[in-house]
């Protein structure tokens, strides 16, 4: 692998794993890690993305990730009667859709869903307290999607197509 490809995925992994390690600890997603994020994003994506993301996939990756998950956030909250989800997932959907544009977002919502559930399934097998019944935090499944798309990108997977 290149040096530039291998150094945008250092970047981030590195600010995925801050992210996700606070969460677990504090169910918080911290702006500004998050806006450092967004911001080596666009960097890279100006400079030249080693996935492809053009500023323009950027920027509709950033608004459709965003409004989608925003929108999914209300509605689940109305349903269930309480927030269901918080800004901070909204947001670091919207930084994946900066690294890797709007098509890669089923795949970080179904990696960020399986995964979720898989570690709430192993949370509650060690605890024996059903974890389902309180808070899961999402982000460390989100987080993992994001970092497996991108990594599935730089490898060329034949089944990923992140533009037209």
């Amino acid at each position: 692998m290149d040096l530039w490809p291998l150094a945008c995925l250092i970047v981030l992994t590195t600010g995925l794993i801050a992210l996700s390690v606070i969460d677990l600890r504090t169910g918080y997603l911290p702006d500004p890690l998050q806006i450092a994020l967004a911001v080596a994003g666009i960097g890279i994506v100006m400079v030249g993305s080693p996935v492809g993301i053009t500023w323009e996939w950027a920027a509709l990756g950033a608004a459709i990730n965003s409004a989608l998950f925003w929108s999914l956030r209300w509605l689940i909250s109305r349903l269930k009667g309480r927030e269901a989800m918080g800004l901070g997932d909204v947001k670091l959907v919207a930084v994946g859709g900066i690294w890797l544009g709007p098509l890669a977002l089923p795949y970080i919502m179904a990696a960020g869903g399986i995964l979720t559930l898989l570690g709430a399934g192993i949370a509650t097998l060690a605890t024996g307290k059903p974890v389902w019944r309180g808070e899961m935090p999402l982000g460390p499944g989100l987080a993992a999607g994001i970092l497996g798309v991108f990594t599935a990108a730089l490898l060329q997977a034949p089944w990923l197509q992140l533009t037209y």
